[in-house]
């Protein structure tokens, strides 16, 4: 069977995967003794339900213990096939299921509706990530990380195949690996937190701070463990900083981050550039130690913007 033919078998079998489990509502636990293919057809599936498990969960009142997490750092469309061409108007979902979900609901990593694409081009090819909303815990029950994604043609019967790929949640996830449907390969970068943290990252303006005037900037945050790879927190153009304009609450596209329980840090970073002046760069950021439990708060200085940052840490209910 040469590559074309394999590749198109596994994604028709991972299309009658997610139909199946759309039309069934088995009611059998799972029994991690049994072979793994019955994993996907032994269990209840809420296919179309998010998490109910918030982020921030033993923030208050402590409690709970550390898990392995998987940190899903980024998506990138590495190439594409089949008469696509770029740039791409791309729609669709990616979500993980994990055993904290014991029904398995979507814990939403990236949800563009056909109303709302995003343009991605050969240049700049990532997906603009909003999740996960929750740390995603990974052990020895295998959830999974499903990817379903569309390009918008001139009309919805237009619309194209992007991706489609179903991928169990095992702790392989551990660097940059390429999966290929139909007519794309997609290139995900995610790794494996062993005995983590959840954090949950907000941001505000000072009072009287105001982001530089034709700066554009990223925010990013890293963990001691993982020296090569960072979560994009917001990336915006120019001055726009998306800020609430009644609290100063800073509009972050993603906040959770997984981080060692011991050992561990986490470093928040601002950069601002002037558009008009690659010279003219900003930097600066904090490093937090993690607890089990409350709020670590510190300030980072981006020229003479001032902007308060919360980390809000919790463990995980099991």
């Amino acid at each position: 069977m040469d590559a074309s033919c394999a590749t198109a078998r596994k994604e028709k079998e991972e299309r009658e995967y997610i139909s199946m489990r759309r039309r069934t509502r088995a009611k059998e636990s799972w029994n991690p003794n049994k072979d793994k293919k019955d994993v996907y057809t032994h269990r209840s599936w809420k296919t179309d339900e998010l998490t109910c498990i918030p982020p921030m969960y033993y923030t208050d009142c402590g409690g709970g213990c550390s898990e392995e997490n998987l940190q899903i750092f980024s998506i990138k469309v590495e190439s594409i096939r089949g008469g696509l061409r770029w740039p791409l108007d791309v729609s669709g979902i990616v979500t993980a299921r994990d055993t904290l979900d014991t029904d398995r609901k979507r814990n939403i990593v990236f949800a563009r509706s056909r109303s709302n694409c995003q343009t991605i081009t050969e240049e700049c090819p990532y997906l603009e990530l909003t999740g996960p909303t929750r740390a995603v815990v990974v052990d020895f029950d295998p959830g999974s990380f499903e990817v379903v994604l569309k390009v918008k043609g001139a009309t919805e019967s237009a619309d194209r195949d992007l991706s489609f790929l179903v991928l169990p949640l095992e702790e392989r996830y551990q660097y940059h690996r390429y999966y290929t449907s139909k007519n794309s390969t997609l290139e995900l970068t995610l790794r494996r937190v062993d005995q983590s943290v959840e954090a949950t990252i907000s941001m505000r303006l000072a009072a009287g701070s105001s982001w530089p005037r034709g700066f554009q900037g990223v925010f990013t945050a890293s963990i001691a463990s993982i020296d090569d790879a960072e979560v994009s927190l917001l990336s915006f153009e120019d001055d726009r900083l998306p800020v609430n304009a009644d609290d100063g609450i800073i509009k972050l596209t993603r906040r959770v981050v997984s981080v060692e329980r011991e050992h561990g840090e986490l470093k928040v970073s601002a950069t601002a550039w002037c558009a008009n002046d690659e010279q003219d760069t900003m930097t600066n950021d904090i490093v937090f130690t993690p607890r089990f439990a409350g709020r670590s708060c510190g300030v980072l200085n981006v020229g003479t913007c001032k902007i308060q940052i919360t980390v809000a840490w919790s463990l995980f209910d099991w």
